[in-house]
C-alpha cells in the first residue's frame, strides 16, 4: 500500500507526481480512473486526451507581466513534465497567456467535480487541498515554496472532472492559463515530439522487431533526459528503475574489478540502449555508466520496460552475454 506521501500526491488536484514510478503506478489518481480508454499514459502521466479544435483566426491571449513575473513563472512550470521539453517559443506563448487572478481567504479555486477550465500557478498565498470523504489532503505554496506549486492540469489533459477541491486560505494570487492555449500548445509539442521519437526508434536494431504501433505506443511512453560530461546515469549497485536508449552523445559502462576501475563496453552512442539487465533479472545495476559528453536519453520506467519490451526479452539477453564477455576480458587484462 502505499504512504502516506504518495496518497497526497495522488490527491492533488492534478498534477503527476515527481516521486519514483512504483508509488505513481500503485496509487491511481482519481481523475485518471475518469480518462477514456483512449487516452495514451506516458512515463509520469504525460497523456492527452481528445483534440481541441479552435477557430482558424485564433490566437492565444496576452497578459503584460513583469521580466520577474516571466521568470517566476518560468522557474515554476519547469518543474512539470508537462512543460520541460517546450521549445522556447512555445514555453512564451504560454507564459505570456496567463492571466493573474485574486482570491480572498474561503474562495474555493476549483471545486471537485467542475469542469476543468484553467492551469493555476500560485504566486503568494496557500491553498489547501480537500476530497470529499477523507478531507484535507495537502497544501500548496507559492513561488518562494521549495514544493511545487501549481495545480490543474490533468483534468484540463483528460477533459475530466476536478478531482478535489482547492481553497484559498488567505488572500491568494495565482496565474490561471485557459485550456484551449494549454491544449493547443501541448498538442502541437507531443504530436512533434512522438513523431521526432518514432523516426528515431525505427533506427534502433534491437526495437526493429516490432510493429509500428508498437514503436509509436514506445514513443508515447519515452521521456528525454539530459546528462552533463561526467555525469553518472546509472551507479553500480544501485537498484534498476529504468531503461535507456541513447539519443545523442555517447556514453561508457564501468565496472569495479578487483578493486580498480574496468571499461566493460564499448562506448554507446545514438541508438544504444544500457540498464535493460537489472530490469530484466531484477537485480541491482551491474555496472556505472558515465557521459562522455554532453548527452541525451530517452527513457523507460521498469513497469512500462516490462509491458512494452517483453516480448524482445530475449534479444535483450543476448546483450548480458556480451557484457559478460567484455568483464572477462577486462580481469584478463590485468
Amino acid at each position: 500500500m502505499p504512504g502516506e506521501e504518495e496518497k497526497n500526491a495522488a490527491y492533488d488536484s492534478d498534477a503527476p507526481s515527481t516521486e519514483d514510478e512504483d508509488s505513481e503506478d500503485d496509487y491511481i489518481d482519481e481523475a485518471e480512473m475518469k480518462a477514456p480508454p483512449s487516452v495514451k499514459k506516458g512515463r509520469r502521466g504525460t497523456v492527452m486526451a481528445a483534440a481541441v479544435t479552435v477557430a482558424p483566426d485564433w490566437a492565444p491571449p496576452v497578459f503584460e507581466k513583469s521580466e520577474k513575473e516571466k521568470e517566476d513563472l518560468i522557474n515554476s512550470i519547469g518543474k512539470n513534465i508537462l512543460f520541460s521539453e517546450l521549445e522556447s517559443k512555445e514555453l512564451d506563448i504560454i507564459i505570456r497567456a496567463m492571466k493573474r487572478i485574486e482570491y480572498k481567504e474561503g474562495d474555493n479555486i476549483i471545486e471537485q467535480g467542475a469542469e476543468g477550465d484553467l492551469f493555476y500557478v500560485v504566486e503568494e498565498g496557500e491553498c489547501e487541498i480537500f476530497v470529499k470523504g477523507v478531507g484535507k489532503v495537502m497544501e500548496i505554496g507559492g513561488f518562494t515554496s521549495k514544493n511545487r506549486n501549481y495545480f490543474g492540469e490533468l483534468a484540463l489533459l483528460y477533459d475530466a472532472p476536478r478531482a478535489a477541491t482547492v481553497t484559498a486560505a488567505g488572500k491568494v494570487v495565482c496565474w490561471g492559463l485557459d485550456r484551449v492555449t494549454f491544449k493547443q500548445i501541448l498538442q502541437d509539442s507531443t504530436q512533434k515530439q512522438r513523431h521526432l521519437y518514432k523516426k528515431f526508434l525505427e533506427q534502433v536494431p534491437v526495437l526493429s522487431p516490432l510493429s509500428v504501433y508498437e514503436r509509436l505506443t514506445i514513443a508515447d511512453a519515452l521521456a528525454p533526459q539530459h546528462f552533463k560530461e561526467g555525469d553518472k546515469i546509472i551507479v553500480e549497485g544501485s537498484e534498476g528503475y529504468e531503461f535507456f536508449i541513447v539519443e545523442s552523445g555517447s556514453v561508457i559502462c564501468t565496472k569495479l574489478v578487483d578493486g580498480v576501475e574496468k571499461t566493460v563496453s564499448e562506448t554507446l552512442g545514438p541508438g544504444d540502449y544500457f540498464g535493460e539487465l537489472s530490469l530484466i533479472n531484477n537485480e541491482n545495476r551491474a555496472a556505472t555508466v558515465t557521459a562522455q559528453e554532453d548527452t541525451t536519453c530517452l527513457s523507460i520506467d521498469r513497469k512500462t520496460f516490462k509491458r512494452l519490451l517483453g516480448p524482445l526479452e530475449g534479444m535483450l539477453r543476448e546483450h548480458q552475454e556480451l557484457y559478460a564477455k567484455y568483464v572477462e576480458d577486462a580481469k584478463s587484462a590485468d
